[in-house]
């Protein structure tokens, strides 16, 4: 089914990115939307579901569940789970044209076609779905490559930091990072949190 990838949700800073997220996923489960709720590392995950249980949102974890069961959910649902989790899921099963799934991702991976699995998984679920990554610029993603001009570049502009900042610009950066860590990089090995992917895959050169 069709999956519609919205711009970025980028924020300042982590804190700022993880309670917009909380806010997001409330009023999308108040408007009875059914909500997969994802990250690429295990640290993030327990940043988000701490972050969940401290603003009361009920949520249930999303591991070897088929996603299409997602689609047929009825009422509003809210699972967390793993990134891998939701794209190496094979073989799905039909569900209703007429349900909608809302794909949350709670940050990008130091390599683009990481992310890009997520988009591919989305496109085959048997329902609709909207694809949506949040993201902060002191990811370590954009430490990595230097992100203080960007963070400056808005400051000149008079932008509010408890506002969202989604601009093409960032986008384009984000890009820019993954394309060339996953041009010296290849696969990369698979470590808890995004820190740790630095670490081991690019030493010596840490955010």
């Amino acid at each position: 089914m069709p999956v519609v990838w919205n711009d970025d949700k980028v924020w300042f800073d982590e804190s700022l990115k993880l309670a917009q997220i909380c806010h997001d996923v409330a009023a999308l489960q108040t408007s009875n939307h059914n909500v997969l709720l994802l990250s690429h590392f295990e640290a993030t995950l327990s940043q988000l579901a701490a972050s969940l249980n401290a603003k009361g949102i009920r949520y249930e974890r999303f591991a070897s569940l088929n996603p299409t069961d997602l689609c047929r959910h009825s009422s509003a649902g809210v699972w967390l789970g793993s990134a891998r989790a939701f794209r190496v899921t094979q073989d799905l099963t039909p569900g209703s044209a007429s349900a909608f799934l809302e794909v949350l991702v709670a940050e990008h991976h130091p390599l683009q076609s990481e992310d890009q699995e997520i988009a591919d998984a989305a496109q085959k679920l048997s329902c609709n779905s909207h694809l949506c990554f949040y993201f902060s610029l002191d990811d370590p993603l954009m430490q990595y490559f230097g992100n203080e001009s960007i963070k400056a570049l808005f400051e000149r502009l008079g932008i509010d930091k408890s506002e969202c900042i989604s601009h093409h610009l960032i986008n384009s950066a984000i890009r820019a990072a993954q394309e060339k860590i996953e041009r010296k990089v290849g696969k990369g090995v698979p470590t808890y949190s995004v820190e740790d992917w630095f670490k081991y895959n690019l030493p010596g050169k840490r955010p």
